[in-house]
């Protein structure tokens, strides 16, 4: 919507600009009209609108009290004058007329004296205060008749002169608002792309300071002043030399070739600059230089990768996830929350399946790493030649079936995070001594590259193995492994923390509740001695299985001595029972009778929840899936 204000100084006329401006009504214009003439009232005014149409002195007194508004004169054409000097001849008949005006009111008039044969002198006004001194030249010069504005012919007529008003016609009325709404709409626009490139200068990252071509500062945005700690400092207008003594800009206007990519300091702070001269015509006008605080740019990199490679860069779980309340476990995670707050390597040792990782994570959620990526890596289920390329990456064309444009390593994306290497006793001799430069150096290099690329790491690594005896053995590094045996954590395994299997049980019993919409809520004191006797080879993992195996084929609401018998290994039960409960050798020969037999209604039930399928069966069973096609055929199913 475009607003526009017309200022009419007599009557007649702002009946005239109703009739104009009804005629050109537009949807998207609104009209006001105001009766007002001279400095004195206009001064008085406040003008809320896009466009101001005035006449003559109104016109000049407006622009001086405001610049923010554009101002359109209505213009006083040739025919408004002959109109307006033909009604004085008729009227006065007079032997001199004096024409008193604004510059484009009188344009041209003196002309008119040998077209009409009246004796014509022009006076201009430019101000309020002329008028009243041009009257009084006229009168000396012997006029009897004045013709002008309305200011003009109020002087005139209090000293007793004959006077004429020039009128302005519909046409000057519609030119002048044609012009007021295409100046207006210019305006607009002008104004909304001002301020889109101001909000675009003060919400970008980037430090943007231009300067003429005198070196005097004309932008200097949000993020420079924070960056240059100048917040609360007016800097345009000054000389950019008194702002950023070595911004460089002042070479840039010298010599008015661009510098890209150059490292500086300003105040305490490192920034990557680019500078670039304003060239018009190969004339250089002024310079522009952006930079930004390196270590903004750095984090910036590290949420990017994280964002990009989203999938296996976060870290779960929290020390509140792992559930035990035993001495052992409560040591361990005492030690591990006090590993958090520093970046020292951590070695994490424990058996298969005791929740290695968990703790890795937990860690690295706990420490001032936490909004970088987790990277997790399994050293084991990769050959030495494919372990390689994830870790360090590697560039196009490195080897045969390279991807084209490279690929960042896993270093590389756990920048300014964890990476946590399980299995690390598996890595080849040959990788562990790449391994050791980045331990020491914290930089890595690409296969097939010549550049290194820093990087900022927390390495956790774990193993089940005794790497001390593989060192003596030969088969693994000293020097890496002191490296990344900094601090150390042990995580117990299940049998030493056996307070802790009933509170893991029934966390991951009600789990697979939930899962399998059943509701087991009960486990016989049997059967929970049972499972707690249990030697459990495979830890906290294996339990969860054997949960899963219990939730699945228990059709009860309680899990007894025969649902354990009936999921957990027939030779692992039975040693468990003959070394911990002294069963007899008859009891162990039915213990496997009973858990080889699976009848078919127990079967059925397995089969519905798994969806029938015979891979997760044979999964949940702890048997191989060809011992399961067997049985279904023992049960003709």
């Amino acid at each position: 919507m475009i607003k526009i204000t017309f200022v009419a100084p007599y009557q007649e006329l702002e009946q005239l600009a109703t009739e104009v401006f009804n005629e050109y009504n537009h949807p998207d214009i609104k009209y006001k009209i105001i009766s007002a003439v001279g400095a004195k009232v206009v001064s008085n005014l406040n003008f809320h609108c896009d466009g101001i149409i005035a006449r003559g002195v109104t016109a000049s007194a407006i622009r001086d009290f405001q610049n923010s508004i554009p101002v359109i004169e209505l213009p006083v054409t040739g025919y408004d004058v002959i109109r307006a000097v033909d009604q004085c001849k008729k009227k006065f008949n007079p032997s001199k007329v004096a024409i008193i005006g604004s510059t484009n009111m009188i344009y041209g008039a003196q002309s008119l004296q040998e077209i009409l044969g009246v004796d014509i002198e022009c006076y201009t006004v430019e101000k309020e205060d002329d008028a009243e001194y041009c009257v009084d030249r006229a009168l000396m010069s012997k006029a009897d008749a004045i013709i002008g504005g309305v200011m003009t012919i109020k002087i005139a007529a209090s000293k007793n002169v004959n006077t004429v008003l020039i009128e302005s016609g519909r046409e000057a009325i519609r030119q002048a608002l044609e012009e007021a709404v295409r100046t207006a709409t210019i305006a607009q626009q002008e104004r909304e792309k001002t301020e889109r490139i101001k909000i675009i200068m003060d919400y970008a990252h980037e430090g943007i300071v231009a300067v003429d071509k005198e070196g005097y500062v004309t932008v200097f945005n949000k993020s420079a002043q924070k960056i240059t700690s100048s917040e609360n400092r007016t800097i345009v207008g000054r000389h950019i030399t008194e702002v950023i003594p070595n911004t460089g800009l002042m070479e840039v206007l010298e010599r008015g070739a661009e510098e890209l990519g150059a490292l500086q300091k300003i105040q305490k702070v490192v920034v990557a600059a680019n500078r670039v001269p304003i060239k018009i015509e190969e004339q250089v006008i002024g310079a522009v230089a952006t930079f930004q605080d390196i270590t903004k740019i750095q984090e910036l990199e590290g949420q990017i990768r994280k964002k990009i490679h989203h999938k296996g860069l976060i870290a779960k779980y929290f020390f509140s996830d792992i559930i035990g309340k035993s001495q052992s476990i409560r040591e361990t995670l005492y030690d591990a929350e006090k590993f958090s707050k520093v970046d020292s390597n951590i070695l994490i040792i424990g058996e298969t399946g005791t929740g290695k990782e968990l703790v890795a994570q937990s860690i690295h959620n706990s420490s001032n790493r936490s909004i970088g990526p987790f990277v997790a890596v399994n050293c084991a289920a990769l050959p030495p030649s494919l372990l390689e390329s994830e870790l360090f990456g590697y560039v196009e064309g490195a080897f045969t079936g390279a991807a084209k444009g490279g690929k960042a390593g896993l270093f590389e994306l756990a920048h300014k995070g964890t990476i946590f290497l399980d299995e690390v006793s598996e890595i080849s001799l040959d990788l562990q001594g790449r391994m050791l430069r980045v331990l020491q150096e914290r930089e890595i290099m690409r296969l097939g590259d010549d550049r290194i690329i820093p990087v900022d790491v927390r390495i956790i690594s774990a193993t089940n193995r005794n790497l001390r005896k593989m060192v003596a053995e030969g088969k693994f590094r000293q020097d890496l492994l002191y490296r990344l045996d900094v601090l150390k954590i042990n995580v117990p395994c299940l049998r030493d923390r056996k307070e802790d299997i009933l509170p893991l049980i029934e966390y991951f019993l009600n789990r697979y509740n939930e899962k399998f919409r059943k509701n087991i809520h009960c486990i016989t004191p049997d059967a929970q001695n049972l499972l707690i006797e249990y030697e459990w080879p495979g830890n906290i993992r294996e339990l969860k299985n054997i949960v899963e195996r219990l939730a699945v084929l228990t059709v009860d609401v309680r899990i007894n001595t025969d649902s354990v018998k009936r999921v957990i290994e027939v030779d692992d039960l039975i040693y468990a029972l003959s070394e911990k409960s002294n069963v007899k050798a008859a009891e162990r020969v039915h213990i496997r009778q009973r858990l080889c037999d699976i009848d078919k209604k127990e079967m059925t039930v397995l089969l519905q929840q798994t969806d029938n399928n015979k891979a997760e069966a044979a999964r949940i069973l702890g048997i191989s899936r060809t011992t399961l096609w067997r049985k279904l055929k023992e049960l003709d199913m």
